[in-house]
This record gives C-alpha cells, structure tokens and sequence, in this order.
C-alpha cells in the first residue's frame, strides 16, 4: 500500500479494533475473581514502583470501584465516543493491567501494545464516534498528521507479524511440536485442555497419530503464512483474516481463551484489512443503519397527551 494513496485512515477499521480490545479487557475484568488477581500483596509492593498504575490510585480497599469504573471506560470505549480522550484511559488501563494482574496471558500484552499504537490515530479522529463516516470537528488539520496515523497503524501491523513469527519460530525449540504431539498434549492438558463436549466431538480423532501431527503442523503453517501476510496483497490477506480469525475461535473452543480471541481479532483486522477503508458486510453499516432507524422513526405518528396539552 503507497502512503501517498492514503485517502481516510479514520474508518471503523481502527474503530472496530480498538473496540475489541476493550471488549477483550472489559471481559477479563467481568469474569475473573479480581480479589486473587489483584492480592493486597501486590499493593504493599507497588505504592512506590507503580505509584501511576490505575488499581493502584484507589488503593486495594477500593478495589471494586477501581474495576466498576475500569468497566465504564471500557463500554465508553466500545460507543466509540470522543475517541481523542477516551484512547488515553484505555491504554492506561491495559498497560495498568498487564503491569499489576498477576494473571496475564498474550492477549493482555498485544491489548497494550496496539492500544499505545492507536492513540495517533484516535487524536487526530475529527469524528464524534469512531462508527461514524463524517466529521463532526470542522477544523483543519495538517496534511502530515494523516501520514503519523497511517505510520502508527502501519507499525503495528509490523508488531503482529513479529507476533507470529516468533509464535511459529519458538515452537521449533519444543520436542513436541517437531514430532507433530503438541496438540494431543494441550487438547488432553488439565486445566487448559478441551472440555468434556469437545473431547465427546473431536476426541477420536485427536488420537489418531497422523490426524493428530497434521493440526499440530498446520498450526506451524497458518502461523508462518500469517507472518509472510506482511508482503501479500489484499485478496490474499483477506482469505487469511478468515483463516486467522476461525484458527483463534476454535482456541476459545478448546482452552476457553476469550479474551485472547477479541485481542487477537483486533490486530488481524489491522494487520489484514485496508485500514483506508471502512468495513461492510453486505451493505451493512452502523451509521447508515442508525440514520435509516432515525428517519423511519422521524415519520411515525406523533401521540400526544392531554395532560401535556397546556403548557404548549
């Protein structure tokens, strides 16, 4: 893609993935026993270290206010209102919480890092929402801040092709990903392995030797194409997005690892779609959806009540 073509880099491609990355740390927050998460160990150890890590400035006594306005920022996050501010507090929370949770997995760190990457592009939104396809701010902006948005968007599609190949390459360092065996391990693991309707399903086949050393291997493959995904074309990145996006499902299927699909799908969509243009899905758009709603409802009959009557 040739920088100086760059028409719009404020579509609902950045909105859609910023707001996954909420949604991946509001579920964290929601479904996770945040009093283990966040022992008042880590409190009496942190005051000086993290002093600016936001579960820490309310302290542990205030635990459940820290996490019920995290939530609020989060769903903030996701109505894709004034982006230019709430982009600040949604990387100040995911930093927050891969710093100071004492469970974190590879979604967490991802969330930060690409959340961190948005914020050039969320400053220089001139929209209201980040759904919307119009401005709302009127004024002019220099030509080149559309080109430091585009570089950020363009780093972290870097920062995803980093992210897999080092997850295809490190893989070579385990015996059991070379004979082809890592999958019957981690689809059998106790506590991480497939529940029980899935061991029911796909059980049988998993023990076949060469069935089982075929998924195994192609987790290898898509990893290493997805990394190669940085030099393709668009029509090849869009048969990959699926790929990528189906692959990151069935973990949630197996290991249960929401959140990290919602982070994960976030820097696919970056990383594989035209970040210059808005997503649809035949036809379909939030704004004009919305627009269409309001007129409809703009012709309905108007009721009026007595009561109301008098003060005309």
């Amino acid at each position: 893609m040739n920088i100086f073509n760059i028409k719009e880099v404020h579509t609902n491609v950045y909105g859609i993935a910023r707001s996954l990355l909420a949604i991946s740390l509001l579920i964290t927050l929601l479904f996770t026993d945040n009093t283990r998460n966040f022992p008042i160990e880590l409190f009496s150890d942190s005051y000086d270290t993290l002093s600016w890590n936001y579960f820490v400035v309310l302290g542990h006594e205030n635990l459940s206010i820290s996490i019920i306005l995290a939530c609020i920022i989060l769903v903030w996050v996701v109505s894709g209102y004034l982006p230019q501010l709430s982009c600040f507090l949604h990387t100040w929370l995911a930093i927050s919480y891969f710093d100071m949770a004492l469970v974190i997995e590879g979604g967490d760190q991802i969330a930060q890092i690409l959340s961190l990457l948005i914020i050039p592009v969320a400053i220089t939104d001139r929209r209201l929402n980040h759904w919307q396809s119009n401005h709302y701010f009127r004024y002019k902006m220099p030509f080149f801040f559309k080109y430091f948005a585009f570089s950020s968007l363009v780093i972290a599609q870097v920062q995803m092709a980093i992210v897999y190949f080092f997850a295809c390459v490190d893989k070579f360092k385990v015996d059991a990903w070379k004979d082809g065996s890592a999958f019957y391990y981690w689809f059998n693991h106790n506590p991480f392995g497939a529940p029980d309707f899935i061991h029911g399903l796909f059980g049988g086949l998993v023990l076949d030797p060469i069935v089982g050393r075929l998924i195994t291997w192609s987790v290898l493959v898509l990893e290493a194409v997805l990394f190669a995904a940085l030099f393709m074309d668009y029509k090849k990145k869009r048969t990959l997005l699926i790929m990528a996006l189906s692959f990151h499902f069935t973990i949630i299927l197996v290991h249960g690892l929401t959140s990290f699909f919602f982070a994960m799908a976030a820097g696919l969509i970056v990383y594989l779609y035209p970040v210059d243009k808005n997503i649809k899905v035949k036809g379909f758009s939030i704004y004009s959806t919305w627009a269409k709603a309001k007129s409809k409802i703009a012709q309905l009959p108007k009721i009026e009540l007595p009561i109301f009557s008098r003060y005309k």
